[in-house]
C-alpha cells in the first residue's frame, strides 16, 4: 500500500511539473526533496545516530544473563593413605547441576573514556549537520546551473532560428532579383551557402537544449521522459541582479565547520585509546539461582538462590601493544584531519578570490556584450538604409544581420556566465548561492 501511494504521489508530481511552467524556486525545492545527491548525507546521519546511542550505552548500566548446566559422567575419586602403607580411594557423590544468573554492571569511573566517546559522537553529528547543509547549498548551485543552462540554450535556439529565417528570406530575395536580372547565379550560390551555414549551429542548439533538459530532469529526480517547461529567461535574472549582491567577505563555511568537527571527533577518539591502559571501576549486582540432584528433580532441599553486590576494578596489565597501536593509528588520523582542515582553509580563501575575479570578469563581459549587441543593431539598421540608397548589396545587409545574431548569442552566454559566477561567489563566501537578487 505504501509503495502504491508513493508511485501515485510521484505520478501526480510528474504531471504537475509537466503541466505548469517550472520556476527556479520550485526547481530547487523539488531537487532537495527528490535528488539522490543528498541521500549519502542522510545515510551518514543514521550512522551518526547509532554512534551516539553506542556512546551513551557505555555510561549506562548493562544487564547480562547466564544459563548453564553440568552433567556428571563419572564421580570424582579421592585417594587417602591406609594403615598398611597403601592408598584407599573413596568415590564422592557428584550431582548434576544447573545455574542461572543475572548481573547488572554500572560503570563508575573510566578515566574520561565514556565522556570522550560522547563528545566524539556529538562532534560527528555536528559534522554531519554542517556537511548536509553544505551539500544542500552545493545542490542549489547545481540545480541553478542546469536550470540556467536550459534558459541559455533555449535563447540560443531562438536566435539560431531567427538567423536561419533571415538567411532564408535573403536567399528568396536574391533568387527573385536574379530572375529579373539584377543579380547573378554567383550571388544566389553565396546566399545558399549562408543558409547552409546556419543549419549546423541550429541542429547543435536543438541537441544541446534537449540534453540540458534531460540533465535538469536528472538533477530534480524526476523521470527523464518528463516534459519540463522552464519559466523565464536569463534576462529576467540578470535584470534583477545588483552588483552589491556579491559578498564583501567570507562568512563561516559549512564545509570548514564540518572538518573542524571531524578534527574534534578524532581528538576525542585518541583520548579514548590513549587512556585504555588505565583501570576502570564498576559496580555489580548479581542474582543467581542454582539447583542440583541426581534425578534432576527440583525440590526445595536442593535449590539455592543468592543476591550479591560489590565493586570491580578492572586493571589492564598487558595487551601486547594492541591498545598503544590503535592509539597511534587514531593519532595519525587526527593529524591527517588537522592537515585537511589547514589545506581546506587555505583552499577556501583561494576559491573565494578566484570566484571574485571570475565574477568581476563576467560583469565586464556582460557590459561588453551588451555594447556589441547595440552596435550590431545599429549596424544592421544602417545597412538597411544603405541598401535603400544603393550603397550596399543585399548580401552585405544579410551579413550585418548575421553579425547581430552572433552578438546576441554571445550576450546570452555572457549573461549565463554572470549568473553562475555570482552564485559560485556566494557559495565560496559561505552563503547560500540562491538569493533573490
Amino acid at each position: 500500500m505504501r509503495k502504491q501511494l508513493k508511485y501515485a504521489i510521484l505520478l501526480s508530481l510528474t504531471l504537475s511539473v509537466a503541466a505548469e511552467a517550472l520556476t527556479l524556486d520550485e526547481a530547487i525545492k523539488l531537487g532537495k526533496e527528490r535528488s539522490l545527491i543528498n541521500e549519502s548525507s542522510r545515510i551518514a546521519r543514521e550512522r551518526v545516530e547509532g554512534q551516539i546511542t553506542e556512546a551513551w550505552s557505555n555510561a549506562l548500566p548493562q544487564v547480562d544473563g547466564t544459563v548453564a548446566y553440568q552433567r556428571s559422567w563419572k564421580a570424582p575419586v579421592m585417594f587417602f593413605p591406609n594403615d598398611s602403607g597403601g592408598t584407599m580411594k573413596i568415590k564422592t557423590q557428584q550431582n548434576n547441576s544447573s545455574m542461572a544468573e543475572a548481573t547488572l554492571t554500572q560503570p563508575l569511573y573510566t578515566f574520561g573514556r565514556v565522556a570522550a566517546g560522547l563528545k566524539a559522537a556529538y562532534a560527528a553529528r555536528s559534522a554531519n549537520e554542517h556537511l548536509t547543509s553544505y551539500t544542500d547549498k552545493s545542490l542549489e548551485l547545481e540545480i541553478m546551473r542546469r536550470y540556467w543552462s536550459v534558459l541559455l540554450l533555449r535563447d540560443i535556439l531562438e536566435v539560431r532560428k531567427a538567423g536561419l529565417a533571415v538567411s532564408d528570406s535573403a536567399l528568396q530575395r536574391v533568387i527573385r532579383l536574379r530572375d529579373v536580372g539584377l543579380m547573378s547565379d554567383y550571388d544566389v550560390l553565396r546566399a545558399q551557402v549562408q543558409v547552409s551555414n546556419q543549419v549546423p549551429p541550429l541542429r547543435q542548439a536543438e541537441s544541446n537544449l534537449q540534453l540540458a533538459e534531460l540533465s535538469l530532469c536528472e538533477g530534480l529526480g524526476v523521470p527523464l521522459d518528463t516534459t519540463l517547461t522552464v519559466e523565464g529567461s536569463l534576462a529576467d535574472f540578470t535584470g534583477e541582479m545588483q552588483t552589491e549582491s556579491a559578498p564583501a567577505g567570507m562568512q563561516p563555511r559549512e564545509d570548514l565547520e564540518a572538518l573542524r568537527d571531524v578534527n574534534s571527533a578524532y581528538q576525542q577518539a585518541y583520548t579514548i585509546y590513549k587512556n585504555m591502559h588505565w583501570p576502570t571501576l564498576g559496580g555489580q549486582v548479581k542474582y543467581s539461582w542454582q539447583w542440583s540432584n541426581d534425578q534432576w528433580d527440583i525440590r526445595p532441599d536442593n535449590n539455592a538462590s543468592a543476591v550479591s553486590g560489590g565493586l570491580a576494578l578492572m586493571i589492564p596489565l598487558w595487551s601486547s601493544g594492541r591498545n598503544s597501536g590503535k592509539a597511534q593509528q587514531i593519532k595519525a588520523d587526527w593529524r591527517k584531519a588537522q592537515l585537511d582542515l589547514a589545506n581546506a582553509e587555505r583552499g577556501a580563501r583561494l576559491q573565494l578570490e578566484s570566484a571574485r575575479s571570475v565574477h568581476t570578469a563576467a560583469l565586464a563581459s556582460v557590459d561588453a556584450a551588451r555594447t556589441t549587441v547595440k552596435q550590431a543593431e545599429e549596424a544592421r539598421r544602417l545597412a538597411h538604409i544603405k541598401l535603400g540608397q544603393g550603397q550596399l548589396t543585399l548580401l552585405e545587409v544579410e551579413a550585418a544581420q548575421l553579425d547581430e545574431t552572433a552578438a546576441k548569442v554571445a550576450l546570452a552566454a555572457a549573461e549565463y556566465d554572470l549568473l553562475l559566477s555570482a552564485a559560485s561567489l556566494r557559495l565560496a563566501a559561505g552563503l547560500s548561492p540562491y538569493t533573490q537578487f
